[in-house]
């Protein structure tokens, strides 16, 4: 047995442990691992989109480098594998690098959620630290993006896009597309745009439209790229959801070759939740069911320290007053005695769930 070899097969076994110790810790609602950590580098964007609100936020209260040095030490313990950087814009930090650094020291593996729009000028860097990089694209016209996210830069996205492939074909790189009023007749659009940067594939979902998530917390309504531009407005009408839904129908027969390559990330299943939502926001029957284990499998980390069980929930602590450990074990684990995913009016809400387990690791990808 060659080295290679041998080196897959004992990183499945620990993906086989990580995901039993996941099913064990949830049967008994203690965190024995876990492997999945999204952190905010910082909490400031240079995109404006009307789906978020990170760019109202200035990011004088981002972690400091030793900051960041703890929560990487504090990761061996808990078995964590993966960190995924989001936010806010990663790389809109100065120093994000060095904090990408610190945890690939430790020996994790680093993805990348980004928009992308700052991907051409640090393509270099980004392939030196980051195994898995996600780019934003929401829209295949320049008028479209500009409209959705504030800034002339899907031109950019495809340049930083191309950059990365030449610069290390092995990344892979998924492009993520938040369908909305604004943009949900683009579907067939942007797959087809997703094609001709030449990423691996795309995924989508829903807008969020109701939760602190995405730096709401705290901000009042503000001025933003337009008067109507809120995240309420971009929910679809009754009559919109139902032309969505055709639309998805549609889009699943005109690709099924890329639903069945994986191109398209979702399902056909999971792509029809989509105009489901809509049509339950309206008040037309129930919300897509929901089966989530994130706050089993996952911690979200804003720029503040802030810790979160997922990206909705509101946090649970944060790691300036409190250690992680004492956040993961104690705090987390009072909030999840009380949870009922089934039930809970955020939960079935939820937008981007996450039920990872042996079929579906994160911690691999």
């Amino acid at each position: 047995m060659d080295a290679a070899v041998a080196g897959v097969m004992k990183l499945e076994r620990s993906a086989v442990a990580t995901a039993m110790f996941v099913r064990l810790g949830a049967a008994v609602n203690r965190t024995l691992v876990l492997p999945l950590l999204i952190f905010y580098p910082t909490s400031r964007c240079n995109s404006r989109c009307v789906s978020c609100d990170w760019w109202k936020h200035g990011g004088e209260d981002d972690l400091t480098l030793r900051e960041i040095a703890s929560i990487a030490d504090a990761l061996g313990p808990l078995g964590t594998r993966v960190v995924a950087f989001s936010g806010g814009e990663p790389l809109l930090r100065p120093d994000v690098f060095e904090a990408a650094a610190l945890f690939r020291s430790r020996g994790l593996s680093l993805q990348l959620l980004t928009s992308g729009v700052l991907l051409e000028r640090t393509a270099d860097r980004v392939a030196e630290q980051f195994s898995r990089v996600f780019v934003s694209l929401d829209a295949a016209t320049a008028d479209g993006y500009e409209a959705i996210r504030g800034v002339n830069a899907l031109a950019a996205v495809g340049r930083g896009v191309a950059r990365l492939r030449r610069l290390a074909p092995g990344v892979p790189v998924t492009a993520r597309t938040t369908l909305h009023r604004a943009n949900f007749r683009e579907l067939p659009r942007i797959i087809e745009h997703a094609k001709a940067i030449g990423v691996d594939g795309i995924s989508f979902l829903a807008a969020d439209t109701s939760s602190t998530a995405f730096g709401r917390s705290g901000f009042a309504a503000a001025a933003r790229p337009s008067a109507s531009a809120s995240p309420a407005s971009l929910a679809l009408s009754r009559d919109e959801a139902a032309e969505f839904a055709a639309l998805v129908e549609r889009t699943v027969a005109v690709y099924e070759q890329d639903f069945e390559s994986g191109f398209v990330s979702e399902s056909p299943a999971k792509l029809r939740r989509l105009p489901q939502y809509y049509a339950a926001l309206q008040g037309d029957g129930a919300f897509p069911p929901v089966s989530c284990n994130a706050p089993w499998v996952s911690v979200v980390i804003e720029a503040d320290g802030a810790v979160r069980p997922c990206f909705f929930h509101p946090p649970v602590g944060n790691l300036r007053t409190t250690p992680l450990a004492d956040l993961v074990t104690r705090n987390l684990r009072a909030f999840r005695s009380t949870l009922d995913v089934a039930a809970n009016p955020t939960c079935a809400r939820c937008v981007c769930t996450l039920n990872a387990g042996m079929r579906n690791a994160p911690w691999l990808s």
